[in-house]
């Protein structure tokens, strides 16, 4: 995401406000952007927290080198675009960060508190019971539904749970598993890259080698080869007798 320098959001309607929201969210934890906001030197924004999280999971054996130095110096990927940061001594907090950024976000809370008949509020509502709004999460069918459904409807036997609360842990579940796979991908890359310098190092240390048994062979046919052992045991009377 970039923003370019006094950009302005317009944001006249709803489908404006959704659109910048969108833009706002953080990859790594899903929400909106937290101050402070670093601009990594990709052009890509994070939360300096979710910053420091992807550095802890890229590079495990900072931790264990005191809390004073987990985000000091290393690097990690972008988990947008992949591309390599590399950190300096200050860590995560050497980063810059994106004031721009961080002051669309207070423009778009402040839009967002307007009184509430300035803004078509979106609601799911039932397909089966009208007016009737979904609130719950049945667990057993793995599907939104209405409270009307849970009493005498469709799931009236199935287990439930507040929709909210389902959504929290389900967001959470998949930010941790965002989590992973980046620090996993960071892992495997890193291998990767450890295998192509180890076969670049034997390709080096291999090519003087060629040379060098070319030189001994070549040096062999100039000097003569010794002659077997069995001729030097008969001594000079055998070439008399010859």
């Amino acid at each position: 995401m970039n923003f370019a320098v006094g950009f302005k959001p317009m944001l006249g309607d709803s489908h404006s406000m959704d659109s910048l929201e969108k833009q706002l969210i953080c990859p790594i934890c899903l929400e909106m952007f937290s101050k402070p906001v670093v601009i990594l030197p990709c052009q890509h924004n994070l939360c300096r927290k979710c910053a420091n999280d992807i550095f802890q999971a890229s590079n495990p054996l900072w931790q264990s080198r005191g809390s004073s130095s987990v985000s000091s110096g290393g690097r990690f990927r972008c988990p947008s675009c992949r591309h390599e940061v590399v950190l300096d001594r200050h860590g995560v907090y050497g980063l810059q960060r994106n004031l721009l950024v961080e002051n669309i976000i207070d423009i778009y809370k402040q839009e967002s508190t307007r009184p509430l008949h300035a803004k078509a509020e979106q609601q799911l509502m039932c397909d089966e019971h009208e007016d009737e709004k979904i609130n719950i999460y049945c667990l057993s069918c793995e599907a939104p539904t209405c409270s009307l459904c849970k009493v005498f409807g469709a799931h009236k036997d199935c287990e439930v749970a507040p929709l909210p609360s389902v959504y929290k842990r389900q967001k959470s579940e998949l930010s941790d598993g965002v989590a992973m796979l980046v620090a996993g991908n960071d892992r495997i890359q890193a291998i990767v890259t450890q295998m192509e310098e180890i076969c670049k190092a034997i390709e080096v240390r291999g090519v003087p080698e060629r040379p060098l048994h070319g030189a001994r062979a070549a040096g062999g046919r100039g000097q003569g080869v010794s002659p077997p052992t069995w001729l030097g045991e008969r001594g000079p009377g055998a070439q008399r007798t010859l």
